[in-house]
Order: C-alpha cells, then structure tokens, then sequence
C-alpha cells in the first residue's frame, strides 16, 4: 500500500495545473489519479477563450498566470501548446454594455494590457464577417488569444510528470477516506490509497465526492455548449475572437470556420446525482441537440452576424462544467475536514483561469500567501448547502444564464 503527501482526484486542466504547480514548488509525493484517460471528459470540450479582459483585477492577474503557465510548460516540455494569439475584440452597443466595456478598459490598464479602442471600419477590416452599428463601442486586445483545452489539459500534465508526479490512468477513485475530521487517503477500484491531502479535482463529479464527507460544495452542473459552422471565404483563422455582450454571445475561428455559442435564457442543469460516468455518448433530456437555444439566440446574434441565416451547421458541441451562484470558483480547505482541498467549480472559464487557480490551490496547500485573495472562493462561504437540491441548482443555472462575457 503506497502512501503520498498529496493526491489529486481529477486529470482534468484543473487538476493538470494544481499538479503542475504543486511540482514546481517541490510539494513532495504526488499522484495524480483519472477514472478513465487524462484530458479525456469536460476540459477537451471547452472553447478556450484565454479572455484577460475581466472586470476584477483579481481574475486578470488568474488569466495572466495560465499565459505565464503556457510559456513555462512549453519549455519545460519542449513541445508547443499551439496557443493561437489573434487577439480579442469586445463589441458593446446599449449604454449598460457601453459603460461595463469602459470598466473593462480600466481594469485592463490597471495591469498594464495593451488595449485599443477602434472604430467601425477597423474591427470589419479585422473580421470581415461582423456587422456593428455606428454606435457600437469597441475595444481591441491583441495579445490575447484562445487555445485547446486538450493540448492545455496535457501539457499541464506531461510537465507536471516531468517534475516527479506520479500519473495513473484507469483508476476510478470511489471515495475519500477518513477518520473523524481528517481526511486519510482514497478508495480506488485498486485498492486504499494514503495521503497527507487529497484534492478534490474531479470536476462536474468533484461534489458527490465531497458530499460523502459531509461537505456541500455550492456548485452545480451546467451545460455549456456552441457550434460550428462550415467553411466561408469570410473566416480566417486569423481573425480575433470576439464578445457581443448584448447578444450574450461569442465566436472564434475554427480554421476556416466559425466556432460560437451564447447564453440561452433557461440553463440547462443536471442534478448531481444523475451525472454519467462518462460524457462519452451522453445527452441531455432538454434540448438534446441544441436546437431551442440556436433558434432563441439565432435572431440577437444574426444582427451581428448575418450570415448564420445562410452558412451551414457542421458541428455541435455540448459539455458541463460547474457554476455557483455568483460566478466564483470552489477552492480550498474546509474548516470541518482537514486535508480537503476542493480545485473546481470553474464557472465555465476553467481553461482561462486553470493557471491562476492552479497556482492558487498550491499556495494554499503550502501555507503560503497567496498572490490573490482567496476569499472570495471559499468553499464555506455559503454555509452548509445540499448540492442535490433543486433549488439551490436552479441558481446555479440562472448564474450561467446571466453570464454575458466570454
């Protein structure tokens, strides 16, 4: 029976980079444990937008640290994540939108981001495909880029094994194991593993988890989901991505198509106890192929993208990921577990903010300060909640509904 000083549940890109920066700050005997292959569930199904316009300074400086996360696993493993930097462009027309854009533009300058305000004919020339209003307010940051979540998910992962972190695959963990108030290791299909920490990295599965332990992790999965179009002469993979706010929506390229997606106004949720083992093959009971959403958001986006009325549908994409009820994530200890460490509840920027929570996690693991405030992430922070009530995942999934940034 092996005994470690850290196990993390999940090799997902949350727990890829909780691995990652554990390593780098020579936290001991790590492993690393999957149910099934690394990078293989949610994380592989996300867009990717590495979007650093956030209105916190906190988030920016956790988007800045998955760019600086990037450039040092690119090194460590000689190998390119094939980040694609085209830039982001941030379209606001209704005054409410105008005004959050000029917020934006603040905290940006904050931390020293390059941004350009650009006009009308500027951002057609950028995306020939856009359509905008006179009146449109419009910001241009070009070091942004967008990347994939399973090139991330296994760079994190080959760099985090590079540096001593054990990685098993095919080993479904069943439980945390403890005594009283202390957490001791886990139950694997192959038998009790001992550690010091366990990290609870499992992503949408990461709360039954906890729940075996009394702990309500106060999250809940909600379907996050786009599509992509055929081929047009209009799409270069050389064009930014950009957010329409008062579409609720989004679009990148996809080579020469267009990958987007927008909030519908009734999220789709899954009670925690009905989640698959797998999202192989899985489908949602509403609106299984998408169909009610694209034609709800189809008219708003159309203003700004004429031709969805006419290109072709070629792919649809649909996944989970966890929101809470005020976008904030789920991490760190719990005050009546000792050894649990929760790394989820990403709120559907888990790609964009993996490096800062990554770092985040580790800081908390090792007693050290952190680089950003981690109170708003407290697991506790709403008191002692029931995951599974209905209730509760309804404001989780009005969370994402009323989510207009990417």
């Amino acid at each position: 029976m092996k005994s470690y000083n850290i196990v993390i549940i999940g090799g997902g890109v949350l727990g890829g980079a909780v691995a990652f920066y554990l390593a780098k700050q020579n936290a001991g005997k790590i492993l690393l444990l999957e149910r099934h292959a690394v990078a293989q569930g949610n994380s592989s199904l996300a867009a990717g937008l590495l979007t650093r316009g956030r209105f916190r300074p906190d988030l920016t400086k956790m988007v800045l640290e998955t760019y600086h996360a990037i450039e040092e696993i690119e090194v460590n493993t000689l190998e390119s994540l094939a980040m694609n930097r085209t830039g982001c462009m941030y379209a606001a027309i209704s005054p409410e939108h105008q005004k959050n854009l000029h917020e934006l533009a603040n905290v940006a300058k904050q931390n020293d981001l390059l941004l350009e305000w650009i006009d009308i004919t500027s951002a057609t020339q950028l995306i020939p495909w856009l359509r905008l209003p006179r009146d449109a307010s419009i910001i241009f940051m070009p070091h942004d880029g967008y990347i994939d979540g399973y090139t991330l998910t296994t760079g994190y992962i080959k760099a985090a094994h590079s540096m001593g972190v054990e990685v098993r695959e095919n080993t479904p963990v069943l439980s945390i194991l403890h005594q009283q108030n202390h957490v001791t290791g886990v139950k694997t299909t192959q038998g009790e593993i001992f550690a010091d920490v366990v990290v609870d990295a499992a992503g949408v599965w990461a709360g039954m988890l906890a729940r075996e332990l009394g702990i309500g992790l106060p999250m809940a999965p909600i379907r996050s989901h786009y599509w992509i179009t055929d081929s047009h002469s209009l799409f270069s993979p050389r064009q930014p991505f950009v957010i329409l706010p008062d579409a609720r929506a989004y679009a990148r390229p996809e080579s020469s198509r267009l990958l987007f997606g927008f909030r519908e106004k009734q999220s789709v949720s899954i009670n925690p106890v009905d989640l698959p083992e797998s999202m192989t093959g899985f489908t949602f009971k509403q609106d299984s192929q998408g169909w009610e959403t694209l034609t709800e958001g189809a008219p708003d986006m159309s203003l700004y993208f004429p031709l969805i009325e006419q290109v072709k549908i070629s792919n649809y994409i649909r996944g989970l990921s966890n929101y809470t009820p005020d976008g904030n994530f789920v991490l760190g200890s719990f005050p009546d577990m000792q050894g649990f460490i929760a790394a989820t509840g990403c709120a559907g920027a888990g790609i964009a903010m993996s490096g800062g929570i990554g770092r985040l996690v580790s800081d908390l693991i090792m007693g050290q300060p952190t680089f950003v405030d981690s109170t708003p992430h407290r697991i506790d922070r709403f008191g002692n909640i029931d995951p599974t009530d209905q209730e509760f995942i309804q404001l989780c999934a009005d969370a994402r509904s009323g989510k207009v940034t990417g």
